[in-house]
C-alpha cells in the first residue's frame, strides 16, 4: 500500500499550525510545549505592514524595475530609511503598537494553547 505525500503537499508553509485543534490536543496529551508562541514584531516591521504600497512606490522611484532575487533586501533598506525619518514620537508610537499586537497575539495563543478546545464541528473540519 503506498503512502498518500498529497495531504501533505496542501500544507501552506506559512502556516505554523498553532490554531489546528488536532495539534493542540496531541501537544496537551504529550505535554509537550510549542515552539510556535508568537514573537514581538519591531516597531519598523509593524510600522511597515501599514506602508506597503508607499515602500513599494518609493522602491519604484529609487531602483526602477529590479531583479525579483533583490527586491526583498531593497524593499527593507529602503522601509528602514523611511522609517527612520518619522519623528521620535511616531517611532515610539509605532512601538507601542508593536506591544499591543504581541500582548493580543499571546494572549489568543494562550487561549488556544490553554482554553477548553472547540466543540464545533467547523473547527475539526480544517
Amino acid at each position: 500500500m503506498a503512502y498518500n505525500l498529497a495531504k501533505d503537499s496542501d500544507l501552506d508553509p506559512k502556516e505554523s499550525g498553532a490554531e489546528n485543534p488536532y495539534r493542540i490536543l496531541l501537544l496537551r496529551l504529550t505535554g509537550s510545549g510549542c515552539s510556535t508562541k508568537p514573537r514581538l514584531r519591531t516597531a519598523v516591521n509593524t510600522w511597515r505592514k501599514t506602508q506597503r504600497l508607499e515602500i513599494e512606490a518609493e522602491v519604484l522611484r529609487l531602483y526602477g524595475k529590479i531583479a525579483r532575487s533583490k527586491l526583498a533586501s531593497i524593499r527593507e533598506k529602503v522601509a528602514k530609511k523611511m522609517f527612520s525619518k518619522l519623528s521620535e514620537v511616531e517611532r515610539s508610537g509605532w512601538e507601542e503598537q508593536a506591544v499591543e499586537e504581541h500582548a493580543e497575539r499571546v494572549a489568543k495563543w494562550t487561549e488556544l494553547m490553554e482554553g477548553d478546545i472547540s466543540a464545533d464541528n467547523a473547527d475539526r473540519q480544517r
